[in-house]
């Protein structure tokens, strides 16, 4: 190890000594999964929270003017880019002079008061710049409905197209309480999937994410690279702000979400909000979560969306053979629970014989309840039929119906990472480190 960095022996063999522009973007892009090509036109996703855009007792002006700069700096570099804004509920606060509400009919009233204030100081920002807008709502409750999950990719599809920059937003005046993203951190991971983002950014008021709280802990350090989120070893608090809704451990759900659809995912600081070009290009900025080499396409990325309504768990076997793309089968499972249907989402857990230690594989749509799969678990193939009858499902979870968080069974390796492989990548370029 030199310098904090991890040598890979076999990346520094291939990397050219003198590397033109083109060039070296094309073997920075390359060290990372699924990011885009040179000639390719990158796709986008900013996430900007309440704490970036809240100051005091009114909007954080200087950052809104901050984000429309960023935004037309990157459409002039030919990035299609898409806006996820929190801060319509703490808007809604200022401007009314009254703390926020604590009951779902309070915030929405906030929220629509906040919303349309909100968005005039988008266009105000942004058409100055000479930038295109569009306010696009949605709620959980529209994005389950296969369909309508559809029409909305189809959407934000044909305003990409045509060069205008979506503010993206949760429609929290008509949302149910049981059926909400949330978080914006986590509607921004399904937005990023739904558009096929190449990076997601969200932008929040640390530099990224630490082994503990920086604010609490003077010895918390910087995490660079995170190639499973399930692996980490760190410590999150509540809420980021009074008047948010997310923290660090929404953070790390949305993470989570992206990079299984593909999506590599960045936590920085708002105020480096102008540095999103050069973390594309490869430099090193805040907390970045590598995309999954095999990630969930088409069905299974909606299927993220699905709430939970119990669990399984099952061997190791079983979880081994789901990871590379098999269905469920009663003879891999060991339990269930919760109260779920015939069509209902499950989280497919493995809990280890030896450790105790629990994993969550995947997400599911299943085709038996929970009564019946409690009968059915373990039974091999004969005594299973024998049960249900040959008119039931043979698969317990069809294999188009499960979506592993490690999609594959393949995981990103950070020796592929330019940071961690003996290269310095900065802002200027890449920069061999010397021997020390």
């Amino acid at each position: 190890m030199k310098n904090g960095t991890i040598t890979a022996d076999e990346i520094l063999e291939q990397k050219p000594k003198r590397l033109s522009h083109d060039d070296e973007t094309k073997f920075l892009h390359s060290m990372r999964p699924n990011s885009p090509q040179v000639g390719d036109q990158p796709t986008v996703v900013l996430k900007v929270g309440t704490s970036s855009l809240l100051r005091g007792d009114c909007l954080h002006l200087s950052m809104l003017g901050f984000l429309a700069e960023t935004c037309a700096d990157l459409s002039k570099r030919g990035m299609r880019v898409v806006v996820v804004t929190s801060g319509s509920v703490g808007v809604g606060c200022k401007i009314l002079n009254s703390p926020k509400p604590k009951d779902l009919a309070g915030k929405q009233a906030f929220a629509a008061v906040g919303q349309v204030h909100l968005m005039r100081m988008y266009e105000d920002f942004f058409t100055t710049l000479d930038l295109k807008i569009a306010q696009v709502l949605v709620s959980l409750d529209n994005m389950l409905d296969r369909k309508q999950y559809e029409n909305a990719k189809s959407t934000f599809g044909a305003l990409l197209e045509r060069h205008i920059i979506p503010i993206v937003n949760e429609n929290d005046t008509v949302a149910v309480q049981d059926v909400k993203f949330g978080d914006n951190d986590t509607l921004s991971a399904h937005v990023a999937a739904l558009v096929n983002a190449d990076y997601l950014f969200l932008l929040t008021d640390v530099d990224g994410l630490y082994t503990a709280n920086p604010y609490k802990n003077p010895d918390a350090k910087l995490i660079s690279v995170v190639e499973n989120v399930e692996d980490l070893e760190v410590t999150t608090d509540g809420a980021g702000s009074a008047l948010g809704t997310g923290g660090m451990a929404t953070k790390l759900l949305a993470a989570r979400y992206a990079t299984s659809a593909g999506v590599n995912t960045v936590i920085m600081n708002s105020n480096n909000m102008n540095k999103v070009q050069s973390v594309v290009q490869g430099a090193s900025i805040g907390t970045l979560f590598l995309a999954m080499p095999k990630p969930l396409k088409g069905r299974k990325r909606w299927i993220l969306l699905q709430p939970v309504m119990g669990h399984v768990f099952v061997t190791k076997i079983a979880m081994q053979a789901i990871e590379k793309d098999s269905s469920l089968f009663a003879a891999g499972i060991i339990s269930c629970g919760g109260d779920f249907d015939v069509d209902d989402c499950v989280t497919i857990n493995y809990r280890d014989k030896e450790t105790g230690e629990e994993k969550e594989v995947g997400k599911a749509i299943v085709n038996y309840s929970c009564a019946d799969m409690d009968l059915y678990k373990g039974k091999q193939t004969e005594e299973f039929f024998e049960l249900v009858g040959y008119s039931g499902a043979e698969a317990i979870c069809h294999k188009n119906n499960i979506c592993c968080w490690i999609p594959g069974g393949e995981e990103p390796s950070s020796t592929s990472y330019l940071n961690l492989s003996g290269l310095c990548v900065t802002e200027e370029g890449i920069e061999e480190e010397e021997e020390k």
